[in-house]
């Protein structure tokens, strides 16, 4: 079968110059082994917490590397966040939120959260001490995720919950949030993975976009402590991809044809199938895989101004290993960051060095 393609304005992707430059930070930096990690946020001891599958693990000392069980639950933990009383907020896959101690134990109040979202990608605390919910509205696994990137339609949303039970939609038909922050001029920033962007949401006000045109697909976001932020996002965005999702009957075939494990799209960790696009593109002389290769799959953290101005970058390139970084934050004057691609919790370099 012909396919006749059709001229379309290209999308536009930054590229990895400058301030972004290509740079291998995120292999160079100590890691330890965390069994299906997600997502982290900072207890109001100055401990770090971190997901880890169905669990919560509290670091408190990075040279000691011991890490203690906070909780378990019955599903994955998909998002983290902790109020300064000592609240945290706990995304569950497909069962919504929950509210825990320090100790673990369910916190009183916040009545009806199991229900009020299936899919956090993400949570955080406003000012006021609500809690902020971008629900994804995408099912479970890698399936689902490219099923959402090529149905074009925006089936998520930034909610808040307050511990009385008012419920807001602050914005919906989001095209798959990843990342939700209350800035502070109590302005609410959300990250839109399927179109490079982070918006900024403002009460009674159309949505703006603060950063448009990123070189990758943004996950979460967190602030930083002397200003600005730090950008995770979980994979590089490919000429590629693009190209499918402008060419509409080629995607339609793809999408009814295909294992959706093998569709073109984004992913959190290389994958060296040759049934895989592109991926065998990365070999090279002796097996060698080249830092420039081609593929689905990449590190990238972004260090903003407060004007969203990238001013430096930690990055894992094609041929390492810790690529699907899904969080990053500043914590004791270090940047730790989470990998999916390795299943490594990452202390990528000293703060210092980035700004």
């Amino acid at each position: 079968m012909m396919f006749k393609l059709k001229k379309k304005k290209p999308a536009r992707i930054s590229l990895l110059d400058g301030p972004l430059c290509p740079n291998d930070l995120l292999e160079q930096g100590a890691g330890f082994s965390v069994a299906n990690p997600n997502d982290l946020c900072i207890a109001p001891d100055g401990s770090l917490l971190v997901s880890s599958g169905k669990s919560i693990l509290r670091l408190t000392d990075w040279e000691k590397g011991v890490f203690d069980l906070v909780a378990e639950f019955d599903h994955d933990v998909s998002a983290l966040a902790c109020r300064q009383d000592g609240v945290i907020a706990v995304g569950l896959k497909g069962a919504g939120l929950r509210m825990i101690t320090q100790e673990g134990a369910p916190s009183p109040g916040w009545h009806g959260l199991e229900t009020s979202a299936q899919d956090v990608q993400a949570c955080s605390f406003s000012h006021s001490g609500a809690i902020l919910i971008a629900d994804a509205g995408v099912g479970d696994g890698h399936t689902s995720l490219m099923q959402d990137l090529y149905s074009k339609t925006g089936n998520g949303r930034v909610v808040q919950f307050t511990e009385e039970g008012d419920v807001s939609v602050i914005a919906d038909k989001l095209r798959f949030p990843y990342g939700v922050l209350e800035t502070r001029e109590k302005e609410v920033l959300v990250c839109e993975s399927w179109s490079a962007s982070i918006l900024k949401l403002a009460k009674d006000k159309p949505s703006k976009a603060v950063l448009q045109d990123a070189p990758g697909y943004p996950a979460r976001i967190n602030p930083l402590s002397g200003g600005g932020y730090v950008l995770s996002l979980f994979s590089r965005r490919d000429p590629l991809i693009e190209f499918v999702l402008s060419e509409t009957e080629f995607r339609d075939r793809m999408v009814a044809e295909i294992d959706p494990q093998y569709w073109v799209g984004p992913r959190f960790a290389a994958n060296t199938d040759y049934k895989v696009p592109i991926q065998m593109g990365a070999a090279r002389l002796f097996g060698d895989i080249k830092p420039w290769a081609p593929s689905f799959s990449y590190g990238l953290v972004i260090i903003l101004d407060n004007n969203f101005t990238p001013l430096s970058s930690a990055q894992s390139r094609a041929n390492g290993t810790r690529h699907g970084i899904t969080s990053a934050l500043e914590w004791r004057g270090d940047l730790i960051a989470v990998s999916k691609g390795s299943d490594e919790l990452l202390k990528v370099t000293s703060m210092d060095q980035l700004i």
